[in-house]
């Protein structure tokens, strides 16, 4: 299932260790996925929150990308 976005309210709910994949529409809102969480360390940071993200090459036939964003603190 292909989601529009990942949101502040996603990434909370990760805990320390989860790693969750996200298809979306295009790269660019895969990257505004990758931006999301990594402003997330600096938003939170009295959370402590960390992520590492991935983005995957395109779906063939599609524009949609995979993002894998892993809580690491």
């Amino acid at each position: 299932m292909v989601k529009e976005r990942v949101t502040i309210d996603d990434l909370q709910k990760f805990a320390v260790g989860d790693m969750k994949t996200f298809t979306l529409p295009n790269y660019e809102r895969a990257k505004s996925a990758a931006s999301q969480a990594y402003q997330a360390k600096n938003k939170r940071n009295t959370y402590g929150w960390q992520f590492k993200t991935t983005i995957s090459d395109a779906v063939t036939g599609t524009l949609e990308r995979s993002i894998t964003i892993t809580r690491t603190a």
